[in-house]
């Protein structure tokens, strides 16, 4: 290539320019006024092409509309007379099985370890009777009440932690009344035949058992809604003493 002289610069058309296309500038060589000319062109039908794919699809969607209304509107009368009824008494159960859960693993486990004469002595199965004897307490057939947790704990009514199990018993009242006044039929079920497997579909080891195990006593009951299992039962597992 000839290098021009000083003060002649050579504008050649290899020179890179920029160019705007659809609001953005573009890096490229000069082009001939035809050139520019199809470019344009090219563009114009694309966007034609495009304009027509979303008119399509736009009809396309309104059609899809009114054919889903159609059918919510045939399959109304097969709902259930109150559907909202039912979806918000599920609603509320699961509610009352999450703070029921909540309420044993954390509270009433407490509860039952500041009972313990000797804690450093206490063993496992010992620490899940006492648990077991507060959740029956708490949500068998009569309403709770402190001196019955005390006493499931071999505590007199006058013990330290006497405010503590009144605290306890008002929160389980609280979930008992829910339950009731929900309009579904719920139960605490603490039923259960010593010594027999697991009924995985409503029945598992309480923390720290073994599943494969057979079950001794109930540590936390199931909790039932309509025959539904909404919290498993809980159960102490291992041999059965001879």
């Amino acid at each position: 290539m000839t290098v021009p002289a000083p003060g002649n610069p050579d504008f050649s058309d290899d020179l890179p320019v920029f160019y705007e296309t659809s609001g953005r500038w573009l890096r490229g060589t000069a082009v001939s006024a035809p050139a520019s000319l199809d470019l344009v062109n090219g563009l114009s039908r694309r966007l034609t092409l495009l304009e027509r794919d979303y008119k399509l699809l736009r009809k396309e969607h309104e059609q899809l509309q009114t054919r889903v209304a159609e059918l919510e509107s045939h399959l109304a009368p097969a709902a259930p007379p109150c559907p909202q009824q039912p979806r918000q008494g599920n609603n509320v159960h699961h509610l009352i099985a999450r703070e029921f859960v909540v309420l044993v693993e954390q509270r009433v486990q407490s509860l039952a370890r500041a009972a313990s004469r000797n804690p450093s002595q206490d063993s496992p199965e010992e620490l899940h009777h006492r648990i077991g004897a507060v959740c029956r307490a708490l949500f068998g057939q009569d309403a709770p009440r402190t001196e019955t947790v005390l006493a499931a704990m071999h505590r007199s009514p006058l013990d330290r932690l006497a405010s503590t199990a009144a605290r306890l018993c008002e929160r389980a009242l609280e979930l008992r009344q829910q339950a009731e006044t929900s309009g579904l039929p719920t139960a605490w079920d603490f039923e259960f035949a010593t010594g027999t497997p697991l009924d995985d579909t409503w029945q598992e080891p309480w923390l720290g058992c073994v599943n494969h195990l057979p079950g001794l006593f109930v540590v936390a009951p199931a909790y039932l809604v309509a025959e539904q299992v909404y919290v498993r039962q809980r159960l102490h597992t291992g041999h059965r003493q001879l």
